[in-house]
């Protein structure tokens, strides 16, 4: 509630979330699966965007969009969403308690691992894009703990609980599928190495073996799927290795120092640099960090914490991406970036050269430092009566809050967006002809463009945008939309004096036969003058458009009614 509100009190008009970033893919793609599996079909494909061809879709977040349809289906797509993202909040809270409780054996010092991971700046950050699937963080401590109790106790129940939960981490995020496999693995090597004799091996690799072949039977399907989406030649989203590469080297930069350093501006600054709302955010905190420091100190603490420690520090090399950045700028050695590990898994291996945001492996290392920080609070507090340690807990997670909202870029509350949708789109959904829709302006930045597709969920009509592409190639090839974008991005007050009239209205005359029904002019989306122009150059092609004022919008219908 403290970190989504006002969200709380009115999830069916607000969601969590930016509107300049990924809220409305992500709301969008609740609906879609919805309205797939309430029609009888499983959501792969959809004529719905990228028209006039549509496409092959993996949503991203399609194994949590299934969970929440019924609430989807019932109450609506914002329901479902919001539901989503507060669940992920609670459960990686949870996740991280139940975890830390299992490692400290205090319930109450485990509340800071509640605190430091179910709030962690990266995690805030994550809400605030929009991003639901990685907001859903609480599976991967979930997970581990299991693990831990199957190395504690090997039984058959407890094998295939880890399987349960391993299956659905990787489901419902692939990038924490992988961290609990790192994890895993680094865990039970250390058994190996360190405490050999105290694990009944016998028993306990038959049943890591049975959980192993639970998650896989969970994922197998689902991946092939993935897979599928991305290699189609229709593919709506595609991350071939050279996209990533780009991405990871001009996009996704991963800052050293913004690890520790305190600031409300994140590095990179993605909306100084690109005009950007998205946000990356890896600041851990201090206030975790002191913690983490008191039990190092601790002899005891310290054997609790080293695989742990051993983890996170694995973790927090692999999200330092593939090229050493500190302060914002690459550095070099003899001429050349220096190189980092993650690099040369995304060249040998073929699951790490689709990683395109290795900074979310930051939040393996917020779990690692909050467990640190539990264990680093029941040191200091272990004389201390259950009231005091209560009250010092309190205090101390208050302090970790306060971190996050004034030292770190994220936003505590995190930003919501109206979920309101114009009327208009209504009134089309009721028209018996077919026919796609088109809004403008077009030259919105893509994210901020997104919400576009949002409004579909109430027109249910095909729209030209895919989820985060540029600027489709049929928009560019048409002479009308071209004429239009060039307006847009023009910073002229009168418009040219000889328009190539034939040009648009070969133009205009080609949306009508590739099949649009409508254009949509968002008039608060324009600066005045550019309004006037757009708006004069429509009216002379389609005839005058209906108004819709209460929502700040004109429609042009096309077609035998046109002008």
């Amino acid at each position: 509630m403290i970190l989504t509100w006002p969200v709380i009190l009115r999830p069916a008009e607000l969601l969590v979330g930016h509107p300049g970033n990924d809220t409305w893919n992500h709301v969008w793609g609740h609906w879609w699966v919805g309205s797939e599996l309430s029609q009888g079909f499983w959501p792969l494909r959809t004529p719905l965007i990228n028209f006039p061809r549509g496409g092959t879709l993996y949503y991203i977040d399609t194994t949590q969009a299934v969970l929440f349809a019924p609430f989807t289906i019932l109450f609506g797509p914002e329901v479902g969403y919001n539901l989503t993202v507060l669940f992920g909040l609670a459960l990686a809270g949870f996740g991280a308690w139940l975890l830390a409780r299992r490692l400290s054996g205090d319930p109450y010092a485990s509340v800071l691992a509640l605190v430091v991971y179910g709030a962690a700046p990266h995690l805030v950050g994550q809400s605030y894009n929009g991003i639901s699937e990685t907001v859903c963080a609480g599976w991967l401590p979930l997970t581990l703990w299991a693990l831990v109790e199957l190395m504690d106790r090997p039984t058959v129940a407890r094998a295939l609980r880890l399987g349960l939960l391993g299956g659905v981490t990787m489901l419902t995020s692939w990038y924490y599928g992988i961290l609990a496999g790192i994890a895993g693995v680094v865990l039970i090597l250390w058994m190996v190495l360190r405490r050999r004799p105290h694990l009944p091996w016998g028993r306990f690799l038959p049943l890591a073996s049975l959980s192993g072949a639970v998650a896989l039977a969970l994922v197998a399907p689902m991946l092939l799927l993935f897979r599928l989406s991305l290699s189609a030649a229709d593919a709506v989203v595609t991350r071939d290795p050279d996209f990533v590469r780009t991405s990871l080297i001009n996009h996704n930069i991963t800052d050293l120092a913004a690890f520790f350093l305190p600031s409300d501006r994140p590095s990179p600054d993605l909306k100084a640099l690109y005009g950007e709302e998205l946000v990356i955010i890896i600041y851990l905190g201090w206030v975790a960090l002191g913690l983490l420091a008191v039990a190092w100190f601790s002899a005891r603490r310290r054997r609790t914490l080293a695989p742990w420690l051993m983890l996170g520090a694995i973790f927090f090399v692999f999200s330092l991406g593939p090229y050493l950045n500190v302060g914002g700028d690459y550095r070099t050695l003899f001429g050349h970036r220096v190189p980092l590990p993650f690099l040369a898994l995304f060249n040998a291996l073929p699951l790490f050269d689709r990683i395109s945001h290795p900074f979310r492996f930051v939040t393996g290392v917020s779990l690692v430092l909050g467990l640190g920080a539990a264990v680093g609070a029941r040191h200091l507090l272990r004389r201390w009566s259950a009231p005091r340690r209560a009250l010092s807990v309190g205090l101390l997670s208050a302090a970790v809050l306060i971190e996050t909202a004034f030292a770190s870029p994220a936003e505590l509350p995190v930003p919501h967006s109206l979920s309101r949708i114009p009327s208009a789109y209504e009134a089309m959904r009721q028209d018996p002809l077919p026919g796609a829709v088109l809004d403008l302006p077009l030259t919105v930045p893509n994210l901020e463009r997104a919400v576009y597709v949002w409004y579909q969920s109430s027109h249910r009509r095909p729209i030209p945008w895919g989820l985060n592409d540029p600027m489709p190639r049929g928009l560019l090839d048409n002479r009308l939309t071209a004429t239009l974008i060039r307006m847009e991005a023009s910073r002229a007050w009168t418009p040219s004096p000889m328009l190539p009239e034939l040009d648009v209205v070969v133009g205009s005359r080609a949306l009508a036969r590739q099949g649009y029904r409508y254009i949509v002019v968002h008039r608060s989306f324009y600066p005045p003058f550019k309004l006037d122009r757009v708006q004069a150059l429509l009216t002379v092609l389609y005839g005058e458009p209906q108004l819709w004022e209460e929502d700040d919008v004109l429609v042009y219908r096309l077609g035998s009614e046109a002008g």
